[in-house]
C-alpha cells in the first residue's frame, strides 16, 4: 500500500472504497497511509510540507516538456485555438481548441493538466474555467471561479491554482482565489495589498510573488509575496 498514491485519488473515493476496506481498516500501518491521503486533502494550505513520494504525480518516461499557446486576440478578433511546441522536435503543430475564445487569459499546469483560467471573450470578462487534457487531446470545462476576472495572474504551487487580481469588467482587482483540482473548489484567499491588472504570479520556494501590474491609473513596479501556510 504505502507504494499506491492515495493522497491523488479523489476524497469520495478513499472515504467511500478505501476506508470501507477492513483489511485498511484492522492494519495499523495501512490506517497511517490513510490518513496522510485525507490530510493531504483536508489542508491544501500545508500541502507544501505534508508532500511525499505518493503526493507526486508519476512521471512518464521519455517525456520532453512542452510549450502552449492558448487563445489571446488581436483587435479583430479573440481566439481560441492552441498550439503546443514539442521542444524534442523542435516544431509547433495545432491542437484542440478551447470551447470558449478567449483573450487576456490566465493559464498554467497542474499535474498532468493544463488550465485556462478567466479572461475575455470579447464580450465580457470570464469567471469560467477549462482545462486541457494532452493524452485525449479535449478541453473539459471545471467549476468557475467566484470572481470575473481578465488580464489576471495565474500560478501552481503544491498542485493548487492561484488565481490573482485582473479586471472584472468594472474595477481593478486585489482580490485572490484558490483551485484545488482534487476538491473542484474555489476559496478565496487573502487578498493582495495593492490592485493590480496585467499582473504577472510566478512560485518561488514554496511561496507567490506578484510583479508589477496596472492599478487603473499607473504602470507598477512593486511586488508582493504570498505564503500559503499563513
Amino acid at each position: 500500500m504505502k507504494c499506491v498514491r492515495l493522497p491523488l485519488l479523489s476524497r469520495d473515493f478513499l472515504l467511500g472504497h478505501v476506508d470501507a476496506e477492513s483489511l485498511v481498516r484492522h492494519h495499523p500501518d495501512c490506517k497511517d497511509l490513510l490518513i496522510e491521503a485525507l490530510k493531504f486533502h483536508l489542508l491544501p494550505e500545508q500541502r507544501g510540507v505534508l508532500g511525499t513520494s505518493r503526493t507526486r504525480p508519476r512521471r512518464c518516461e521519455g517525456a520532453g516538456p512542452v510549450l502552449f499557446a492558448v487563445g489571446g486576440g488581436s483587435l479583430f478578433a479573440i481566439h481560441g485555438d492552441c498550439e503546443a511546441y514539442d521542444t524534442r522536435t523542435d516544431r509547433w503543430h495545432v491542437v484542440a481548441s478551447m470551447s470558449t475564445r478567449r483573450a487576456r487569459v490566465g493559464v498554467a499546469a497542474v499535474g498532468n493538466r493544463l488550465y485556462a483560467v478567466g479572461g475575455y471573450d470579447g464580450t465580457s470578462d470570464l469567471a469560467t474555467v477549462e482545462s486541457y487534457d494532452p493524452v485525449t487531446n479535449t478541453w473539459q470545462p471545471e467549476v468557475s471561479m467566484g470572481t470575473r476576472r481578465s488580464c489576471l495572474g495565474v500560478a501552481a504551487l503544491h498542485g493548487l491554482l492561484y488565481a490573482a487580481g485582473g479586471y472584472d469588467g468594472a474595477s481593478c482587482l486585489n482580490s485572490a482565489e484558490r483551485y484545488d483540482p482534487l476538491t473542484g473548489t474555489w476559496t478565496s484567499i487573502a487578498a493582495m495589498s495593492t490592485r493590480r491588472r496585467y499582473v504577472r504570479v510566478a512560485m518561488l520556494d514554496g511561496n507567490l510573488y506578484a510583479v508589477g501590474g496596472y492599478d487603473s491609473s499607473s504602470h507598477l513596479a512593486t511586488v508582493e509575496k504570498y505564503e500559503p501556510q499563513v
